[in-house]
């Protein structure tokens, strides 16, 4: 939807192009689908993560957080951190992410380099 009301506010052909299914070009992303993403992965991942909420509205969803080791808020820049250490755990197919199931604290590649864990929510909120 976000990438939507862009592509409509700055007239993005190109996006609205993609949808053409007889068009035998192939796109990358547009530039109303990289706004997007950039505006999702700051505002709901690094700041939501780093504020009250504590985490992204899918972890808020699966009752889930993100704290530092002693269960305290974690930072803005701990946060921004976390994001560009995803990467890390992306290289190569997804194993630093699968590393959450193979350790037994339960943390990702992305969680031990930032020292953060992922817990689950009180149930009293």
């Amino acid at each position: 939807m976000l990438t939507w009301i862009i592509a409509t506010l700055i007239n993005d052909e190109r996006y609205f192009n993609t949808f053409d299914i007889f068009s035998d070009e192939l796109y990358g992303l547009s530039t109303s689908e990289t706004i997007s993403n950039l505006i999702y992965t700051v505002i709901f991942v690094i700041i939501f993560t780093a504020s009250k909420f504590k985490g992204s509205p899918g972890k808020m969803i699966c009752r889930i957080e993100v704290v530092n080791p002693d269960m305290t808020q974690i930072s803005f820049w701990k946060s921004l951190g976390r994001v560009f250490a995803y990467i890390v755990s992306a290289i190569p197919i997804m194993i630093g992410y699968m590393m959450a199931g193979w350790n037994k604290e339960k943390r990702a590649l992305h969680d031990i380099i930032c020292s953060t864990r992922v817990v689950y929510r009180n149930k009293l909120e």
